[in-house]
Order: C-alpha cells, then sequence, then structure tokens
C-alpha cells in the first residue's frame, strides 16, 4: 500500500506530524547537551528580534537545568515516537505528553507575564500550547479512524 495515496488519511497525517514533532524534541535535545551556547543564543536572538530586552541570564551554564531540561526535550521525542510507533498501544501516552508540553507552555507564559521585557517567552508559550494542541488533535483523530479501519496501518516502509 502506498504512504502518500492510503485511504487512511488522518493517520497519514498523523504520521507526518508527529514525525516532525519527534524531530523538533530530538534536535534540541542534543543542542541542549552539545552545543548549549548554541540553544541559548538562538533564543537570545528570538527575544531581540520580538523587541525584548537582552537576555544575559547565562543559563547554558548551569548544568543542572541543562541536563534536566535536555532529559525532559529527550522525553518529548520518545513520547511521540512511541505514539508513531504504535498509536493503538501507546495512546495512552498521549496523556503524560500533553501534560508536560502544556505545562512547560503555561511556566512559559508565567515567565512572560512576570517579565514582560522579554517577549521570548511568549513565544515558547505559544508554540508549546500548538504542539500540545497538534498531540491531541492528530493523535486522536488518527487513534479514532484506526477504530474505524482496523486493517489499514500505513508505513512508509512497508
Amino acid at each position: 500500500m502506498n504512504f502518500w495515496n492510503q485511504p487512511n488519511k488522518r493517520y497519514r497525517n498523523f504520521q507526518i506530524v508527529f514525525t516532525i514533532l519527534t524531530l523538533n524534541f530530538a534536535i534540541p535535545t542534543l543542542s541542549y547537551i552539545f552545543a548549549p551556547v548554541l540553544a541559548h543564543q538562538q533564543f537570545v536572538e528570538l527575544n531581540t528580534t520580538l523587541g525584548g530586552e537582552l537576555y544575559m541570564f547565562p543559563e547554558y551554564e548551569s548544568l543542572f537545568w541543562r541536563y534536566l531540561g535536555a532529559a525532559n526535550v529527550a522525553t518529548l521525542a520518545l513520547m511521540c515516537f512511541l505514539l508513531q510507533w504504535d498509536l493503538r498501544k501507546y495512546f495512552p501516552v498521549l496523556v503524560p505528553l500533553t501534560f508536560m508540553k502544556s505545562l512547560a507552555a503555561t511556566l512559559w507564559l508565567s515567565g512572560y507575564l512576570q517579565h514582560p521585557e522579554w517577549p521570548g517567552f511568549l513565544a515558547a508559550a505559544l508554540l508549546d500550547y500548538v504542539s500540545s494542541a497538534a498531540f491531541v488533535f492528530f493523535a486522536t483523530r488518527a487513534h479514532r479512524a484506526l477504530q474505524i479501519h482496523p486493517d489499514v496501518i500505513p508505513r512508509v516502509n512497508r
């Protein structure tokens, strides 16, 4: 069965979106571990592009928070991958995945409300809320579609 033209479009779309989401978490995990200055600089540039004050707090110097952040983002990537691997079996993973990301969004929003001079926090909150909504929207639609068409599980390499 051709992945791109198969009848279960919702599952196909879920696979596409979750591939992007998995990479969206897996790649930053590596930068948090191996290139923390680069990761920090990207946030500083985003914040100043949005008109915010220069963010000079040296986040990348804290091994404690850097490693914790990398572990959290790696866990998000793993949960996205598990859902992609077997949506039926790992569907309950959607709850902690969405909780973890939406809590991060809420914390970013809280940070922005306390420090409106750093709009990069608001941008991060919005991106995380959109990611959380995408998790729920695409995974639940695909899961329902698999219940209607239980024998149609398209994969790129099948």
